[in-house]
């Protein structure tokens, strides 16, 4: 890989089946072990109750052996989908590619603390590492972008969603990749320098985001993992992390892929409130939740909103991530359908039968931030918000990494949530 200074490190061959992986689960190697028979089953390997749990549903203290007829939700959360499996796919296409083999490939890189190898194996050869401000300066192609994914496909697996998108590290002494480039895609024009935007203007409002940068052409995002913490002496903490669905129990991939668009955001802030989270974060959760509907963000569901944690006394809810304006895209049904607008939210607002997907009123809102999420003055957030999107509006113009058709298509959208801040 050339022009991007880098080597390609392939994945190495994977048995047959995948009966056994061990789990670390943090900086604890080989803390339990996932067997897969004709149940998914896993075992922590060490009594001690208080030990860092496998997930927070899961813990030691309340039994040593868990099993289940899937691969656990926990577990199931970060198995790549989309661009990146039909990758994966190509890389094996002679093989069985079992959930337990995604997870091989996953390894210890994963987002959040767990990491998989199999019983035995050698660690795996640490590639090369590459510079943010190389990633930002290099310019996309769909070829540059093939030889980025062939260069790190064996330590970015851990990353679920469709967009295309590979983890890479960005330095040699984290040896875990650190950093998630988001590419380009022809089905979505411009998908990364929105999604910038977005991040810009919820960064601005005060919203909690991951470090994040667009490349010098516009073409690529390159973001900071949020699961990732360095302390004061240098030393990395992995944090847990847990999407929503996970929370929920729920599989969200391949076929039942749209369960991830089913519930509500009342049901999500009740989830938030049996996990004790401290009050802070409900009013957080009604700002991710407001910044979705005033962005026009369609794809806000289960798996884009999630909690980060140490312990089960521990937990506070994830930074926002995965946020664009879908409502300048349009969409089909079916092959060869009428081309619709993407005009509903991702979840309903409200639970309920009679609630529906459709962007809510202003009182509605307000409604969802005093009741639901306990916020004193959700009036007052909605205008921070309307304010930051205008400045970010304003300064993008001079952006010449923002193209001004798009900008405009970005504006018209934005102006439908803005008027719920009057």
């Amino acid at each position: 890989m050339a022009r991007m200074g880098t080597t390609t490190v392939r994945p190495s061959g994977l048995p047959e089946r995948v009966r056994a992986l061990d789990v670390s689960i943090g900086e604890r190697a080989r803390a339990g072990q996932l067997l897969k028979t004709s149940i998914y089953e896993f075992r922590y390997l060490s009594a001690q109750a208080d030990q860092d749990a496998v997930a927070l549903l899961m813990a030691a203290r309340e039994r040593l052996t868990w099993q289940d007829g899937d691969l656990f939700a926990p577990m199931d959360q970060n198995l790549p989908e989309g661009d990146l499996f039909l990758r994966i796919r190509q890389l094996f296409p002679k093989q069985a590619m079992t959930p337990m083999h995604l997870l091989a490939l996953i390894g210890a890189n994963g987002i959040g603390r767990l990491g998989y190898r199999l019983p035995d194996a050698p660690a795996p050869a640490l590639p090369p590492p590459i510079g943010k401000a190389s990633l930002l300066k290099t310019r996309f192609s769909p070829a540059v972008f093939d030889e980025l994914v062939a260069a790190y496909l064996s330590t970015g697996a851990g990353i679920a969603g469709i967009q295309p998108k590979i983890m890479v590290p960005e330095r040699a002494t984290v040896p875990i990749p650190s950093l998630i480039v988001k590419a380009g895609s022809a089905a979505y024009p411009g998908l990364t320098a929105i999604e910038f935007l977005c991040l810009c203007a919820a960064r601005r409002a005060g919203l909690e985001v991951p470090g994040f940068d667009l490349s010098d052409d516009g073409q690529m995002l390159v973001l900071d993992r949020f699961d990732l913490v360095t302390q004061a002496d240098g030393r990395l903490e992995r944090l847990g992390f847990e999407d929503i669905a996970a929370l929920a129990g729920l599989r969200v991939r391949d076929v039942l892929a749209d369960r991830k668009y089913q519930g509500s955001y009342e049901r999500v802030a009740e989830l938030l409130r049996l996990l004790q989270v401290p009050s802070v974060n409900l009013q957080r959760f009604f700002r991710q939740v407001a910044f979705s509907v005033m962005v026009r963000n369609g794809d806000a569901h289960l798996k884009n909103f999630g909690v980060l944690y140490r312990n089960a006394s521990d937990v506070w809810l994830a930074p926002m991530f995965d946020v664009v304006t879908t409502a300048i895209y349009t969409y089909s049904r079916y092959p060869g359908g009428p081309e619709l607008e993407d005009r509903t939210l991702a979840l309903k607002l409200f639970a309920g039968r009679r609630a529906t997907r459709a962007y809510p009123l202003r009182e509605e809102l307000l409604d969802f931030g005093r009741r639901i999420c306990g916020v004193g003055q959700p009036a007052r957030e909605l205008d921070i918000l309307a304010q930051a999107m205008q400045e970010t509006l304003q300064e993008a113009r001079s952006d010449e990494r923002i193209p001004a058709p798009l900008l405009t298509r970005m504006r018209s959208a934005w102006n439908e949530g803005l008027a719920l801040a009057h």
